[in-house]
């Protein structure tokens, strides 16, 4: 069969759906990647390629608003966060900020036409392609809110890829609880006013499926997932953290423990600096220590951080799954991808969330099980992050946690088991 991936146009919303596509792929599916092109993380299609798939850029960058530019995240520090605590009441409150910033989100990613009669950017490059192609399967990102519209019309069943929290689930049964309370004052669904004129556009309704697909494929853990009524597809999350060449220093193993600071990558496209990481602080307080820490730090981080000491090691990216192997600790901000790569290699986390989407459950997750320490993201300091990491690696506890956490994550499916289910759904919905 054929099965189009369209993902959100971020490397760490395609590094999750590469192990998946490669298992496709070998069972002797053809298998696209479509996204947006040239935006904020403009890498994206080109990682597409070196990851061995094959990509479909969605127009070009100008169409759409020069805030998405690759330096966006520079002039925009302060963006606020969409994360909130799915796990927690809906009485709290949160969920409904969120729900008003994904509005926006949407809006600035998929702009309506600015004149009457034109294009609509994304949308209908999808919705072009799914017609020529004729995908048996689209398997889409949460955020890639065009992705159901275009399977509908080119006659492909259609599921989700959910990579964290499935916040937009939460999102929408809330407001679904919301309409059917007269006390509520709300009477129409906030996401249409954006979403409504999409589906119009191709002659469909703001329904369920619009939002959730036919049935959602879930890579995080079991015990992190948010009790909705959903046809679920748990998979394991098989880490993929890109495919570079494998520089001479990691060819033999460290003669003192490593330590990998890793804040993500994603952090500088919409943060532009780590907001709130002491890093200049933090490199003095474990100068003095035995152990080698590998930082992933660009050129502006660098400034921030000043003279490195002898027992710090700064790269602009590294793939995890390259450096994870032989390290003693991972310092990290709590992002899906880096989670399952530590989990993947039985690493002990230091935790320190930047909230941007699930990060706080990922970290709570990781001390539940004994495998890490959580860093408090409202008052990070040099000195309590040393006292965390010294802990982190002198206590054999954490090994047993981290190894806890591996086997849980072993006893989902793996890729190659989820692809028998994905054909038999794909004929059941087409």
């Amino acid at each position: 069969m054929r099965v189009l991936f369209a993902i959100f146009p971020a490397t760490a919303h395609l590094y999750p759906v590469v192990p998946l596509a490669w298992a496709l792929q070998s069972a002797g599916h053809e298998v696209t990647v479509a996204s947006h092109a040239g935006v904020m993380d403009p890498g994206v299609i080109a990682r597409i390629g070196r990851a061995g798939l094959t990509a479909v850029p969605l127009g070009p960058s100008e169409e759409l608003p020069a805030a998405l530019g690759p330096d966006s995240g520079d002039s925009a520090p302060d963006r606020p966060s969409l994360g909130f605590d799915a796990l927690e009441p809906a009485e709290t409150g949160s969920w409904r900020t969120a729900r008003t910033i994904l509005a926006s989100m949407f809006g600035l990613y998929y702009p309506q036409p600015s004149a009457a009669g034109a294009r609509w950017p994304v949308l209908d490059n999808l919705v072009d392609f799914t017609r020529d192609w004729r995908p048996d399967l689209v398997l889409w990102d949460p955020l890639m809110v065009p992705a159901p519209i275009a399977a509908r019309v080119a006659g492909a069943a259609h599921a989700r890829l959910v990579w964290g929290m499935d916040n937009i689930a939460v999102i929408h049964e809330r407001t679904r609880r919301e309409l059917a309370d007269p006390a509520s004052g709300l009477t129409e669904h906030p996401w249409r006013h954006w979403f409504g004129p999409m589906l119009e556009r191709y002659g469909l309704e703001l329904e369920d499926e619009m939002l959730l697909g036919q049935w959602t494929v879930d890579v995080t853990q079991p015990r992190m997932r948010a009790p909705l009524a959903l046809t679920r597809v748990g998979m394991r999350r098989v880490p993929y953290t890109g495919a570079d060449p494998l520089p001479d220093w990691l060819h033999t193993p460290p003669r003192r423990p490593r330590v990998v600071l890793s804040l993500g990558v994603s952090r500088r496209k919409i943060f532009g600096k780590y907001s709130g990481f002491p890093l200049r602080e933090f490199f003095e307080s474990v100068s003095g220590l035995d152990i080698e820490v590998v930082a992933t730090l660009n050129s502006r981080q660098l400034d921030a951080a000043g003279t490195l000491p002898g027992n710090v090691r700064a790269v602009e990216y590294l793939p995890l799954t390259q450096v994870l192997p032989t390290s003693s600790a991972i310092i990290h901000h709590g992002g899906g991808g880096t989670f399952a790569s530590a989990v993947a290699f039985r690493v002990p986390q230091l935790v320190t969330p930047l909230v941007m989407w699930d990060e706080m459950v990922t970290a709570r997750y990781v001390a539940e099980m004994g495998a890490g320490l959580v860093a408090d993201p409202e008052g990070l300091d040099a000195a309590g992050l040393l006292t965390q990491l010294v802990r982190l690696l002198e206590d054999a506890s954490f090994t047993h946690g981290a190894q806890r956490l591996y086997d849980e994550m072993l006893a989902t499916p793996a890729p190659r088991d989820v692809v028998p289910v994905l054909e038999r759904l794909t004929a059941e919905h087409r």
